[in-house]
């Protein structure tokens, strides 16, 4: 795989000209080896967005990345790490792959999009990636992601103001499509930034790929904080919100979905008026969620637990937007 580094230092090369106009340059001769060029081999050239020319000897190369992994206590982990990392085909292998080993298998491909199982035997599973990284732009992936995490945000408030306990027990699973996103959207970035033909051929750069990936980890914490606070509302399973606090609850949760959405609004607009209303809805956010501090501190029959629990979620959501406020400033 292209690990980003050149095994050449800058050369200076002088422009030669022949009688009818052409320009020559020559190329570096340790290159010229390395990539087994002779008399009539073809080299792809492109212009970069910033003025540079790209000598590719490689163009038409498609290469596949293979890894292999021994089964272990870290299966699962060894297994989204290779996905992750961008290869197309994992091998599993054990002296003897037991029925747990492949039922963990099985559910560790199950959290991966695109991944299935082509090769199985007693001792050893193939894994392999069936999807194209262009079929799948980045802003296709994170808007989607966005839409599960903001949906997941809208219920688990509707859950603690209703309490709703079926509804929070729904909540975790749903969670896992939001994951399955985000590892498809980290897979292929890495393969953006690893892959310059890919970036250029999809129009996007370094920096876009930097700010995808903060943006989706942002957006994926989150879910993970809805999540959080759904299997605490199932733990509790018993308690009752006073009409007041109910209300309070009820208007900093929209406050806190109006100020997500405008947000990534911002993001995807990169405007800036759309940005500064996102701010002032979440100061608006902020000064009723104070209220609402107040109001649930006095009320002696509510657990504190409850009170506590539900607080720090909403201070966390609010400083993931925080974060995802100060991005927008960065991709204007």
């Amino acid at each position: 795989m292209f690990n980003g580094e050149s095994k050449l230092s800058v050369e200076t090369r002088k422009i030669q000209r022949t009688t009818d106009g052409t320009c020559l340059v020559s190329l570096p001769k340790n290159w010229v080896k390395r990539f087994n060029l002779k008399k009539g081999s073809l080299l792809y050239v492109r212009e970069r967005a910033d003025g540079c020319l790209v000598l590719d000897p490689q163009y038409t190369v498609d290469v596949s990345p293979e890894t292999t992994i021994k089964a272990s206590k870290r299966l699962e982990d060894d297994i989204l790490s290779s996905y992750l990392l961008g290869y197309e085909v994992v091998v599993i292998e054990a002296p003897k792959l037991t029925a747990e080993f492949k039922e963990r298998i099985k559910h560790a491909v199950n959290r991966l999009v695109g991944v299935e199982i082509i090769e199985e035997d007693d001792h050893r599973v193939v894994l392999q990636c069936l999807l194209k990284p262009t079929a799948f732009p980045p802003e296709k992936i994170l808007r989607r992601e966005y839409v599960l995490s903001l949906s997941l945000f809208k219920d688990v408030f509707n859950s603690f103001i209703s309490t709703d306990f079926k509804l929070a027990k729904t909540l975790p699973e749903r969670d896992e499509e939001i994951d399955r996103l985000y590892f498809l959207l980290v897979r292929l970035l890495r393969s953006l930034i690893l892959n310059p033909r890919l970036s250029e051929k999809l129009n996007i750069s370094l920096i876009d790929c930097l700010d995808y990936r903060l943006i989706a980890s942002l957006v994926e914490n989150i879910a993970d904080r809805a999540v959080e606070m759904a299997n605490f509302i199932v733990q509790m399973n018993n308690y009752k919100l006073p009409p007041e606090i109910k209300e309070q609850a009820k208007k900093v949760g929209e406050e806190l979905q109006a100020t997500y959405e405008e947000v990534v609004k911002a993001i995807f607009s990169k405007d800036e008026k759309i940005l500064m209303s996102a701010i002032q809805k979440r100061e608006e956010a902020e000064k009723n969620l104070k209220k609402l501090e107040e109001n649930m501190d006095k009320e002696k029959n509510l657990d504190s637990r409850l009170t506590y629990t539900f607080l720090s979620f909403v201070h966390r959501v609010l400083d993931h937007l925080k974060d995802m406020m100060d991005l927008v400033t960065t991709i204007r």
